[in-house]
């Protein structure tokens, strides 16, 4: 299956079209999601997304043609549902493959670490909480509504009605016609959250405690401040409070990538967010890569097109056109 194929259920008169993960990124604040992308797989990127925007939630659909990693986390006060949707059936959040078969839960306040390979995307819904809580406590008054990030397994008929609902609602531009259909997607929605548990499927906190994930999370947070220096294993060792072996297997299977590949992953796309930004007059390929920690010139630039199809010199000279 081709990008384009399994893109091709989006509506395409309501689809905007970004040729890289920060364009992505940028535009997903517009709506206050926390998006913090990073592209892993190699060559030109494209991802595709629709949106639906009302009073009573917000409705997504996405599609990625590139592997990514994200942190994840919906606008404040609100709780977002995910469905991942994978070609290959893989998906990650917090170090679990969730698959197809698997919805996500975000409270307020909580984010996701996803990694998806290529071909992935999801449907998503996001509403407020005190609408969250307000259909829970009619629709299933036992539920536990403190339960933090969660993946939620049950009925996969039942899932895949529930995706195609938002992929519908977000293609028809007349919300005010179709309150119904959102309300009864919200209901429906909640309903396979809260009942999943009493039907023996699994509702599992994503973020229970752990070596894995705390010293994943510790390393990845000094590698993002620190990835412009030369980073040591010694110092990711000293900074989690682990031996290499256990700091190298938890950061591989909660992020699903090596420490090397995530320390070049954040100096390649750090340095195509300056280059996208840059001048010019004013700065140089050079100067640009050496501020982000690649000091190999050459191999530097190998790296950079493999990974977004492109050179750091096209980059720049297409930035300086575009201002100029």
């Amino acid at each position: 299956m081709d990008y384009i194929q399994f893109a091709s259920n989006l509506p395409p008169d309501r689809t905007i079209t970004f040729g890289s993960a920060e364009e992505n990124e940028e535009v997903m604040k517009r709506w206050g999601v926390k998006q913090e992308m990073r592209q892993l797989g190699t060559g030109s990127y494209r991802s595709d997304l629709a949106v639906l925007t009302t009073e009573e939630a917000e409705l997504y659909v996405d599609r990625f043609s590139k592997a990514v990693s994200m942190e994840l986390e919906p606008p404040a006060g609100t709780v977002g549902i995910l469905f991942p949707r994978s070609a290959s059936g893989q998906f990650l959040a917090c170090g679990q493959d969730v698959g197809n078969e698997k919805l996500i839960v975000t409270p307020d306040g909580s984010g996701v670490d996803i990694v998806i390979p290529d071909l992935a995307g999801s449907e998503a819904i996001t509403l407020s909480k005190a609408r969250f809580i307000e259909l829970t406590e009619v629709l299933a008054p036992t539920y536990d509504r403190q339960q933090g990030l969660a993946v939620i397994e049950g009925n996969m008929a039942r899932m895949d009605a529930l995706r195609q609902a938002v992929i519908r609602l977000v293609a028809q531009p007349e919300l005010e016609a179709n309150a119904e259909q959102l309300s009864s997607l919200l209901a429906a929605t909640v309903l396979f959250i809260t009942d999943s548990p009493r039907q023996g499927a699994r509702s599992e906190n994503l973020h229970a405690p752990g070596t894995r994930r705390r010293v994943a999370k510790r390393a990845q947070a000094y590698i993002d401040g620190h990835y412009r220096q030369s980073v040591r294993m010694e110092d990711l060792c000293r900074e989690t409070g682990v031996g290499v072996r256990t700091l190298q297997r938890s950061f591989r299977q909660y992020f699903d990538f090596t420490i090397s590949d995530y320390v070049k992953t954040v100096r390649l796309n750090a340095t195509l967010r300056e280059l996208t930004a840059a001048h010019h007059a004013e700065n140089s390929v050079t100067e640009i890569a050496m501020r982000n920690g690649c000091t190999h010139l050459g191999r530097f630039s190998i790296e950079f097109r493999r990974r977004f199809g492109y050179s750091p010199k096209q980059t720049l000279e297409k930035r300086a056109s575009q201002k100029s």
